[in-house]
């Protein structure tokens, strides 16, 4: 009993506990308009223009994030100038890193920002399209024009 007493105060375990908090990851989601938006041919959509929309994930930490994944957790759509929860979303569904060819996670080192795709829209068609999983369980993931808010978290 006195043992675990005396290792609870013991300051050298408070230190080593302060500096393992004081230098875990801390991903941070941004928008930097210079990096956001980026026009393309989309070569799996017949070299059709498109505007991919991103959000940067950046480490603020000062040990390296391993095996990151980013969150898709709600979309809202602004209906009679509120945002109301979109029915056909149900589930929160991986995003993909940009540039990546997959859905799988990445390492992020301290402060170096990260693309993470989030939505694009070719030119031609009015549909707003989600990069989620090829089969989202139970998620719409193509949505009509309009006014949305998005919740992404990255872990």
């Amino acid at each position: 009993m006195w043992e675990t007493i005396l290792g609870w105060l013991n300051p050298i375990s408070w230190i080593q506990k302060g500096s393992i908090y004081i230098s875990r990851p801390q991903l941070e989601v941004y928008y930097d308009p210079r990096e956001t938006y980026y026009k393309a041919r989309d070569l799996g959509f017949n070299a059709v223009l498109g505007l991919f929309c991103h959000v940067m994930v950046r480490n603020k930490g000062k040990n390296t994030a391993v095996g990151c994944v980013g969150e898709l957790k709600s979309i809202k759509l602004l209906k009679n100038d509120v945002f109301q929860n979109v029915s056909e979303y149900r589930n929160i569904m991986r995003l993909k890193w940009a540039h990546e060819k997959d859905f799988s996670s990445k390492d992020i080192d301290t402060d170096t920002p990260r693309r993470l795709d989030v939505c694009y829209v070719h030119k031609g068609f009015d549909i707003l399209h989600f990069f989620t999983e090829k089969y989202p369980s139970g998620n719409q993931t193509d949505f009509p024009p309009g006014e949305y808010k998005i919740r992404v978290l990255p872990r």
